[in-house]
């Protein structure tokens, strides 16, 4: 996906951090193992949070193991392990699969083509894994297609595909411990995470001239330094609002052993990820938790 969904480091104890490394970890070696090597690069910070939360949401067991690492094979470090990390891997290739077709389809360049084609085998092993979640993503990014293709009008409406995409995904994997708070938060992270690269992109997208949800909306594109500032409360209203809405439906569910974790990601993480953004002069560098 993007990499907008973080902890906010400066907040997070020593025990949260190493739990989310293995977490991380985790998915990039079940990627591995699964999908081959080079798809590992398609592990992602917020992939990972809905790792952690899936989990706890399903109170499903994970074991923490000292394995050592493709990238440092010389120290171990806790991993995390369970059948359902190779679940969301699968997930993960689905979505980082369809998130390139829609970048060829877009005109993103060379890059865009070499990730599909590296992709397509273990896309369609990810999609016997998960079939549902396969039709889900397809159809969604269509109607996603669809909408930007029209030069739809309306941030709500537009960011809806992503979203609900998110929220039918989570579904999916949790079966019956889905209930409409851990739905509601899967939605409302998703529609942040369309909605903040949205803005990250604005300036790529507009030189481009390819659909932006927040140009179609404002319209009024100079640069971006000007767009933000003169939408500046609008846009921090919408982002911070749609945070809101996440955490409260977060704060209706019992966890059982991620919670300080997700609330750290939920309360501070996203929030400083918002205000990075609104304060940028340019796209933001990827992180590195």
């Amino acid at each position: 996906m993007y990499g907008y969904v973080v902890p906010f480091k400066e907040k997070l104890a020593m025990e949260n951090f190493v739990l989310y490394r293995a977490f991380y970890c985790g998915l990039c070696k079940s990627t591995g193992k699964l999908f081959g090597q080079f798809p590992r690069f398609t592990t992602n910070y917020d992939m990972t949070f809905f790792g952690v939360f899936l989990h706890d949401c399903k109170t499903f067991d994970v074991s923490l193991k000292e394995e050592s690492c493709i990238c440092n094979p010389f120290k171990k470090k806790p991993i995390a392990k369970s059948s359902l990390v190779d679940e969301i891997a699968a997930v993960n290739i689905i979505l980082s699969y369809y998130k390139a077709v829609d970048g060829v389809i877009d005109g993103e360049g060379v890059k865009m083509r070499m990730i599909k084609r590296v992709l397509k085998k273990p896309f369609k092993k990810a999609s016997a894994i998960c079939p549902e979640v396969e039709r889900i993503t397809r159809e969604k990014y269509e109607a996603l297609r669809r909408a930007e293709q029209g030069g739809f009008k309306g941030i709500d409406s537009a960011a809806d595909c992503f979203a609900s995409m998110l929220r039918d995904i989570t579904e999916c994997l949790l079966g019956e411990s889905a209930d409409e708070y851990k739905k509601g938060v899967a939605y409302n992270i998703g529609k942040l995470v369309y909605l903040i690269d949205a803005l990250d992109d604005v300036d790529e997208d507009f030189a481009k001239k390819r659909y932006n949800p927040l140009i179609a909306e404002f319209g009024n594109y100079e640069n971006r330094e000007q767009f933000i500032r003169d939408n500046y409360d609008d846009l921090s209203f919408i982002l911070n609002g749609t945070c809101n809405r996440a955490i409260a439906d977060f704060n209706n569910i019992e966890f059982t052993q991620s919670r300080d974790l997700m609330q750290n990601i939920l309360y501070h993480g996203i929030r400083e990820k918002i205000k990075e953004l609104l304060n940028s002069k340019k796209k933001l560098s990827k992180p590195k938790i």
